[in-house]
């Protein structure tokens, strides 16, 4: 009997390990860096971390009332988004000081980014209302609605303004800057509207959803009823003829 019990423990043990492995199988694997999407950051002279950053998993939406960097720009609210497969920025009333000759305006700006299930690529867009950038004594460059990607307004000896940057990294993460300011002669930089995602869909998924558990079970009530078979059947060898 001590070799039944013995042999139905390890058994059991086998069986709850191989469920905790269904269970762990059934959780989110969340070994790649969130989805997440932010208002403004910026870099050099004047350094600021994201502003209004939603993450997946994590924080979404998150909205702010505005995402002023002091002594670059001012904004009205901004709203970002964040999912399993997606995130989405948005910010109003946009108003850049990039230096004493040039400014920055923009009614809204949008940048958002996809992954897409059935082909595992990312794709990203941008949108913006209004857009434009003024040279003092220069005059004004208005801005596309739809930028396409990687769109460059120069304005010679000041800055170099990208609209729709799309950068991709090495694993296939997408990140969409609705504007993006780098002004020439020193290391500032400005990001305004910025989205990134994945190329992964960061949303668990089950295997056999609510299962685990009635498998896992269900297969140590058979091994108990086999091992109950066994004894019975040893004892009846067991028994002497007469």
């Amino acid at each position: 009997m001590k070799k039944v019990i013995s042999v139905v423990f390890r058994t059991t043990g086998a069986l709850a390990a191989t469920g905790g492995l269904i269970l762990a199988a059934a959780m989110p694997a969340f070994a790649a860096s969130p989805n997440r999407a932010y208002a403004a950051s910026s870099s050099g002279l004047i350094s600021i971390s994201p502003i209004g950053e939603a993450t997946f998993p994590g924080t979404s939406p998150v909205t702010v009332a505005h995402a002023n960097i002091t002594g670059l720009l001012t904004t009205g609210v901004a709203t970002a988004t964040a999912g399993p497969t997606s995130a989405s920025e948005t910010v109003h009333a946009i108003s850049g000081t990039l230096t004493a000759l040039l400014s920055l305006a923009a009614t809204s700006a949008r940048s958002s980014c996809t992954f897409h299930t059935n082909t595992g690529r990312v794709t990203g867009t941008t949108s913006i209302t209004n857009g434009s950038v003024t040279r003092t004594g220069g005059g004004t460059t208005t801005f596309a609605a739809n930028p396409a990607p990687n769109t460059t307004v120069s304005v010679p000896g000041i800055a170099t303004i990208t609209l729709n940057k799309q950068t991709t990294a090495g694993d296939g993460t997408l990140t969409v800057t609705a504007i993006y300011v780098s002004l020439l002669g020193s290391t500032q930089t400005l990001s305004i509207a910025r989205s990134v995602c994945n190329a992964a869909n960061l949303a668990p998924v089950p295997i056999l959803p609510g299962k685990s558990l009635e498998i896992m079970l269900g297969g140590l009530g058979v091994l108990l009823l086999a091992a109950a078979a066994y004894q019975l059947s040893k004892r009846r060898r067991l028994i002497p003829v007469r």
